[in-house]
């Protein structure tokens, strides 16, 4: 996403908006800006951005010169000017030089002095003093990319701008709307369905964070762009006249050829779910499946306020002997809800994936082949006797959930009957 004060749109007096685009036409801005940042690696980014500022003035339109600059300046390799530390060698020149050097020879002395005390050169210390500064970062390397490849990443960002202006979307699709809604809860979203379509709405309150909510707005699109079949209607608002007024932005999946691909962030081992699993003649579809083992492992992927409601699906799924997980995503501000497994922003994949593979793996050994697993209802006398141990076992929570497991029990249930409190310590159980 870029900035907002580099937001390009075209207003029209009917009240909608659309967002600028690069094609081939004008891929001669890209190749300006390539060729720019090629001809510049080993320069300070000081430096570069100067030239950019010279380009700028040759152009017709400079915003875009500095939209396709950024993009640059985002994925190639800058480095510092010095391999030594700047806070220590600004230390140990504060420390020697308790009075400001007032002759160059007199600098000079100083700076001899912190490069003997660090094994360097005074070159190598002149150059780190400030090496922590943007600024004075180096270019080291300029990536592989085509003057299209950058055009279609610049009207990827430009959207995903608009839409963090965004106050309502509105979305028809004729087959994917229950993927549209599994994406609009692991991001938090609230949203409506009914005949016409789905609705997503702005936060709760002006205390919800809008401005991040924004950002979700904006992940939405990325999201949909793995999608068919789809148009979409946004309310956002913009600045005119130095008022805020409401547009209508339009898009539908066809936009996704003037785009950048969308790059899969899962990684091997886990897909995104396209059916839904049928449950009671009722379909639910998960976020995710990961095959472990001879099992396939539905994934749901949630946010606190709708953790209930998607708790609710996992036991729906879990009771017709079906294998599946839920994971809650939750903001600083936001509390893990009870029972639940919790990360910070984004999910950790290869926490999920090992968390699954110790619960689903194939253990077996002869002393399980020889008990049977309990997986009906319990007996007042087999609870006593489960509760028992359980006594015998704590605080060992390991062991105690462990055993609860190894009887075909859930473990959250079992320890809640026995009248224990849990609390989550990243993937793992801990009994109070």
């Amino acid at each position: 996403m870029f900035p907002t004060q580099l937001m390009m749109v075209r207003k029209s007096k009917k009240g909608t908006v659309r967002s600028v685009f690069l094609t081939e036409e004008n891929s001669d801005y890209c190749s300006s800006v390539i060729e720019l940042f090629r001809s510049s690696i080993g320069k300070k980014r000081e430096e570069i951005e100067d030239s950019i500022k010279t380009l700028e003035l040759k152009t017709q339109n400079p915003k875009i010169v500095r939209c396709l600059a950024l993009i640059l300046f985002r994925i190639s390799r800058l480095e510092p000017p010095s391999f030594l530390n700047p806070q220590e060698v600004r230390e140990r020149i504060f420390s020697i030089a308790r009075i400001p050097a007032v002759s160059p020879e007199e600098r000079n002395e100083i700076l001899e002095k912190v490069a003997e005390s660090l094994n360097a050169t005074a070159s190598d210390v002149r150059r780190a003093m400030y090496s922590d500064k943007e600024s004075e970062q180096i270019l080291s390397s300029v990536p592989d990319i085509s003057s299209e490849q950058l055009s279609k990443r610049f009207n990827s960002e430009q959207i995903e701008t608009v839409m963090l202006k965004a106050t309502s979307v509105r979305i028809v699709s004729a087959n994917s709307r229950n993927r549209i809604v599994r994406i609009a809860r692991r991001l938090g979203l609230l949203y409506l369905e009914n005949e016409e379509g789905i609705e997503i709405t702005g936060p709760l309150s002006i205390s919800d964070h809008s401005e991040r909510y924004g950002v979700n707005f904006a992940l939405l699109v990325r999201y949909m762009m793995k999608l068919d079949d789809w148009k979409m209607d946004v309310s956002v608002s913009l600045k005119d006249r130095g008022k805020k007024a409401q547009y209508i932005y339009s898009l539908d999946h066809s936009v996704f050829d003037y785009l950048e691909p969308i790059s899969d962030e899962i990684p091997n081992g886990f897909v995104e779910c396209v059916n839904p699993v049928s449950v009671k003649g009722r379909q639910i579809l998960p976020d995710y499946y990961s095959r472990i083992g001879e099992k396939e492992v539905s994934i749901f992927i949630t946010r606190p306020r709708f953790y209930q409601e998607d708790s609710f699906l996992l036991k729906e799924i879990r009771g017709e002997g079906l294998p599946a997980e839920i994971f809650c995503i939750v903001r600083a501000d936001e509390k893990c809800p009870s029972g639940a497994i919790c990360f910070r922003d984004s999910i950790d994949w290869d926490r999920v994936r090992e968390y699954m593979e110790t619960k689903y793996s194939e253990r077996k050994t002869v002393l399980e082949a020889e008990i049977p697993v309990i997986r009906s209802s319990l007996t007042p006398e087999m609870k006593g006797k489960i509760f028992d141990h359980l006594k015998k076992l704590y605080p060992d929570s390991v062991a105690m959930v462990d055993y609860i497991e190894f009887l075909g029990l859930d473990p959250l249930q079992i320890l809640s009957e026995a009248g224990y409190r849990i609390k989550w310590s990243g993937l793992r159980i801990v009994v109070l």
